[in-house]
């Protein structure tokens, strides 16, 4: 039997499934009903969030299934229990999968290795490594705001170091095609090692210069030392995407960012609630990717799941 199925990492999808799910996602934007899916789902977020995890649990229930949502401090975590086997208890019980966030990078992929048959893993973010669903969602986005992303030129600025949506955005848009792949920031958040067929820009201007997307990142103060957090009046002024900087892009540009925003220090109000900011709708397409997402998991996709 094949293994159970899990999303780690955009590379673990195939060509096949990424245009499953992107299809899924958009014809459920669309108002196309979703499956039922009679299962049980956990949420274990060792990290705080609110779009994803409230998004997962919306899709989840707009599937018909049982959510339970694990806060951490009354959890035998609190009193040392591991992941494995708090996961194990889990399926001992019943469930059908978990989605885990956690601030550790790569710890979703060695829980993977060890779960009980059966029991299906969401990585809804670790660490500095991988947030999949992320990159999913915004790839629906810009499709759905007419923007194929084959041949075009994308800039993502900000905190590049310790973002996983970057990881797992950069790696997807290169896989659909993607011209042009730019990262800018202060030298202390960009990566050691640049990502095959990523360049750095020396400013923003550079970054944004024709570019048909722009990411925005938001400095991950919790991945810091304290002592290392910019300060946000200086760091506005030299990274923070302004309406002036969207005349230096190509017209129709369009700005994405994961949130939660930080307005005043990677992005203005002015760029963030203006005509092309997509960053609401992505909110919006979270929910439609989760539940395709959660449909791929369980096989209500057209091809029977393990």
């Amino acid at each position: 039997m094949p293994d159970t199925r899990h999303l780690l990492d955009i590379d673990q999808l195939q060509d096949s499934d990424l245009e499953q799910l992107l299809a899924r996602t958009l014809a459920l934007a669309d108002g196309a009903r979703p499956a039922v899916v009679p299962q049980t789902v956990v949420n274990l977020f060792f990290e705080p969030s609110t779009r994803t995890r409230v998004s997962f649990e919306l899709a989840a229930r707009r599937l018909g299934m049982t959510v339970i949502n694990i806060e951490l401090d009354r959890s035998s975590s609190s009193k040392g229990e591991s992941l494995e086997d708090t996961a194990a208890t889990l399926a001992a019980m019943g469930v059908g999968a978990i989605i885990v966030r956690h601030p550790e990078t790569g710890r979703c992929h060695r829980l993977a290795a060890g779960l009980p048959p059966g029991l299906r893993l969401l990585n809804a973010g670790d660490g500095s490594g991988h947030h999949p669903s992320q990159a999913l969602l915004d790839l629906a986005c810009l499709k759905r705001a007419g923007i194929d992303v084959r041949g075009r030129a994308i800039a993502i600025i900000g905190d590049v170091r310790h973002s996983r949506v970057a990881r797992s955005g950069l790696g997807l848009f290169s896989r659909c095609g993607a011209a042009e792949l730019r990262i800018a920031g202060p030298d202390s958040l960009m990566p050691e090692v640049l990502p095959q067929g990523v360049t750095r820009a020396a400013s923003l201007d550079e970054a944004v210069r024709d570019a048909d997307v722009i990411m925005m990142l938001r400095v991950q103060h919790e991945r810091m030392d304290q002592q290392a957090w910019p300060d946000p009046a200086s760091y506005h002024a030299r990274w923070g995407l302004q309406t002036n900087h969207l005349a230096l892009a190509r017209p129709g540009c369009r700005v994405l960012h994961p949130g939660p925003i930080n307005r005043g220090m990677e992005i203005s109000s002015g760029v963030a609630d203006g005509p092309q900011s997509l960053i609401l709708e992505q909110v919006r397409m979270g929910v439609y990717a989760r539940t395709a997402i959660f449909e791929w998991l369980f096989g209500q996709d057209g091809n029977p799941a393990p």
